[in-house]
């Protein structure tokens, strides 16, 4: 009972990861019509910005002025300026000059765009953090090692809590807790907000949305800006749950991520939340109770995704469409 009890907590846990790359999935796609790819390499960059962040903040002394918690939202503020410019970025350079192009087009793209953020990060990390940290720090600043090496995330949620782990470990309620925050959050603004009715009326409709006076451009421009900081905020959860961190992470959360939301249904912000708690629980039970289960745990789960894209393509709570001709 209490392997099946950890199983639970540690599916939700990586759930949560899953949820937060496929929520930027879907609402790419639903404002754009376009799959983003590189939404996994924009996550990780957030978590490469905390660290490289911290190792600067850590050179100037700043946890010894201010608060630590202080610290810690400057450096989420950070990481979600920064994806969200490289959000916007995205847009701007690989999405709309192909506009009027084939659909390849920005798809293309976009993996692209998610191949040049993980080689930044791979080649520039190492030595502009370096750099800052000397700058702010002198003798004192902290080094970090290459940035094609893995990086070690520094200890951000509850940091004076012991480390019990199982169930009850205190940081990993902390995760779970800040991603139900985050989705009532983003509940709230689409279902109350003008902004968010907008987005939601342009996924329905562009053309009607456009012809009721409704902002598409701008609606546009702040659905990246929203999408980039929300997977910020997963880059930062996804260092606190796996301590380490390695510039080549994003492929493999952009995959889970998008298949996550094919699964749930693209157009559908909830569609995410179900098909990246489905996919996180099959992976972990596979490796739970199947003997050597964590060499099969991405087969598994990856066939599971090809049996809905096959028997039901529109996701689990997505809606078929019918098209009149």
């Amino acid at each position: 009972m209490e392997l099946f009890k950890g199983l639970v907590v540690s599916a939700i846990l990586l759930g949560c990861m899953y949820t937060l790359v496929a929520i930027g999935f879907s609402l790419f796609f639903g404002v754009m019509d376009v799959v983003v790819f590189c939404c996994g390499d924009i996550a990780i960059l957030g978590s490469f910005v905390i660290m490289g962040a911290w190792v600067v903040m850590q050179s100037a002394g700043l946890f010894d002025v201010l608060p630590f918690a202080a610290c810690v939202v400057l450096l989420i503020s950070i990481s979600a300026c920064a994806c969200a410019l490289v959000g916007l970025l995205t847009y701007r350079v690989s999405i709309k000059p192909f506009h009027e192009s084939s659909e390849l087009m920005p798809l293309l793209s976009t993996i692209a765009m998610g191949t040049v953020i993980k080689e930044v990060l791979g080649l520039l990390f190492k030595p502009v953090v370096n750099t800052l940290s000397a700058a702010v720090g002198s003798e004192s600043a902290l080094m970090v090692t290459s940035g094609r090496n893995p990086q070690g995330f520094p200890q951000l949620l509850m940091p004076g809590a012991a480390d019990i782990g199982g169930i009850l470990d205190p940081r990993r309620v902390a995760v779970i807790v800040i991603t139900a925050v985050i989705l009532t959050l983003l509940f709230l603004f689409l279902s109350k907000t003008k902004m968010g009715l907008s987005m939601q009326a342009i996924a329905q409709n562009k053309e009607l949305s456009l012809m009721t006076g409704i902002n598409v451009s701008k609606i546009i421009i702040v659905t990246f800006l929203i999408g980039g900081v929300l997977l910020a905020i997963g880059g930062f959860l996804m260092g606190s749950y796996q301590k380490l961190m390695s510039f080549d992470n994003g492929a493999m959360y952009g995959a889970k991520g998008f298949s996550a939301a094919v699964v749930g249904g693209l157009r559908n912000i909830w569609g995410a939340v179900v098909g990246g708690m489905l996919l996180a629980f099959v992976e972990v039970f596979v490796a739970g109770y199947v003997p050597r289960g964590m060499a099969y745990a991405n087969i598994v789960a990856f066939i599971v995704v090809v049996i809905f894209i096959v028997f039901k393509p529109e996701g689990i709570i997505g809606e078929k469409s019918v098209e009149k001709v």
